[in-house]
């Protein structure tokens, strides 16, 4: 006969154990790849599209334009010398078209053919040679001995064209500018008429009218 068993002597027998206590350690450091991950969005946040404006309203930091980007909105008056007016001054200055309307020296207003001098009338009697070289002298490059000898001033001061002028200026291109920009500038409270001058034709020969016809 086999001796008798106990099933204690087969299984193992379960040890008691007591609770377990779970604890929990977390640290305050924060790794360095989150870190520069953060970093990046801090810096994607500074910037947004016109549609996140209008979705979100304030709350975001945008840069400031650059200086080169008001540099490039300057005006060609730096090109100028400071001894010329500037453009800004002349714009100041110059009437309207509805304001020029209102004067009788506009009345039936022509700019004429275009062509390198221009005439200037309707000038107060205080006006100087100066007075013109400081407006028209823009319009020259005066660095170019070409141009200077090219500009011409001739202001009339007695008999029926007192109160008119006559410039030359280097080219056509240089006379349309002068025209359309100091046309209607009050000078000593008196608005300027500028158009191109006629250019003086020779007058035919009467043989030649004779062959014509």
């Amino acid at each position: 006969m086999f001796p008798h068993v106990l099933h204690t002597d087969v299984f193992e027998q379960p040890q008691h154990v007591g609770l377990k206590k779970i604890e929990f350690h977390i640290t305050t450091d924060i790794p360095s790849v989150l870190q520069i991950n953060s970093e990046r969005e801090e810096k994607n946040d500074l910037y947004a599209t016109t549609e996140e404006i209008n979705n979100t309203g304030f709350g975001r930091i945008f840069p400031t334009p650059s200086s080169n980007d008001k540099m490039e909105t300057e005006e060609e008056d730096d090109e100028i010398p400071s001894e010329f007016i500037s453009r800004r001054e002349l714009e100041k200055n110059r009437l309207s078209r509805e304001e020029m309307e209102k004067f009788s020296v506009f009345k039936n207003y022509e700019p004429g053919e275009p062509n390198c001098r221009i005439y200037v009338k309707n000038l107060a009697k205080q006006v100087q040679e100066k007075d013109l070289k400081f407006i028209f002298g823009r319009y020259v490059d005066f660095e170019s001995e070409l141009e200077r000898n090219m500009f011409d001033i001739r202001l009339m001061k007695e008999g029926r064209m007192k109160g008119q002028a006559f410039i030359g200026l280097p080219n056509e291109k240089a006379a349309a500018k002068a025209l359309k920009e100091a046309n209607g500038y009050v000078l000593f409270e008196k608005p300027m008429v500028v158009q191109f001058a006629r250019s003086a034709r020779p007058k035919q020969d009467s043989n030649d009218v004779k062959r014509k016809k």
